[in-house]
């Protein structure tokens, strides 16, 4: 009994060494820029999009049906079965050659919470505990505060591809998927998800985060504008100018982004960005 259960131990040690690989090994940037990424979320559990917004530190939760190409009449408290994939849209900052969420989300510690729990569990294996102990400059993982405030590095990525303006997405492998099949339904090549992941066939595990570059619509914003550059991936759409303008892209509109009046009350008065519309 001894040998077997030393052999178990091993083989759940050598699976986590394999799926709790960095991924700032995978999403490296290489120079210094700030864009909007993607990235799934599959709750273990059954939730809302409201808890959702509130986990992911989400302004308004018009940005989770935006990414999920959702109608903005879905209720804050629809219900999402578990093992259903979320996207989730946030702010990404490439900075020292590493890609990671731009200071948000922030997770407050709860009651018997530690960072393996809040990095595997909470954040459903998205970022590693070591990662968020380095954004919060923890020297000792075992010591955390109910109540204090945790940054949680998202992986993401600002680079163009092949010379070509995408946006980055964080996608969660399936079971029995492969590099082909993920190529094939979001509009890219195997050789390319090799190239930004350094995976093979071979390698790829259920579970696992992958880089996959999604082809965005082309968008007439001016590059002086704070919109700048307005990247909208296909069958999403996205809000800009205080919310006033809602752009959407579908590759069917010849890859060109379809922007309108939103209908939502700015918060506060802007002055739209010309060629917005």
């Amino acid at each position: 009994m001894g040998f077997h259960f030393t052999s178990l131990l091993l083989t759940l040690l050598l699976f986590s060494t394999l799926y709790s690989k960095s991924s700032s090994e995978t999403f490296k940037c290489s120079t210094p820029s700030t864009c909007h990424s993607l990235i799934d979320y599959i709750s273990p559990n059954t939730t809302t999009f409201s808890h959702i917004k509130t986990l992911f530190s989400v302004k308004n939760i018009r940005s989770i049906l935006a990414a999920n190409n959702l109608p903005l009449s879905t209720l804050p408290n629809t219900t999402i079965p578990a093992n259903q994939t979320i996207k989730i849209s946030f702010p990404c900052l490439c900075i020292n050659n590493t890609g990671q969420s731009n200071n948000e989300p922030i997770y407050t510690v709860q009651k018997d919470d530690g960072l393996y729990h809040i990095a595997a569990e909470v954040f459903s294996g998205l970022v590693t505990y070591p990662e968020i102990a380095a954004a919060n400059n923890i020297p000792d993982v075992n010591l955390i505060k109910v109540g204090q405030k945790l940054k949680i590095p998202l992986p993401c990525n600002c680079d163009d591809v092949d010379g070509v303006k995408v946006v980055h997405y964080g996608h969660v492998v399936k079971a029995g998927s492969s590099l082909e099949l993920i190529a094939q339904e979001y509009g890219t090549s195997k050789d390319t998800l090799l190239k930004l992941n350094g995976v093979n066939d071979s390698s790829l595990l259920a579970g696992q985060l992958l880089d996959v570059p999604l082809q965005a619509c082309n968008s007439s914003v001016r590059s002086d504008s704070v919109d700048y550059p307005l990247l909208v991936a296909n069958n999403t759409y996205f809000f800009t100018a205080n919310n006033c303008v809602k752009c959407t892209c579908n590759a069917a509109n010849n890859w060109t982004l379809q922007c309108e009046a939103s209908g939502i009350k700015p918060s506060k008065l802007v002055n739209l960005p010309r060629n917005a519309m």
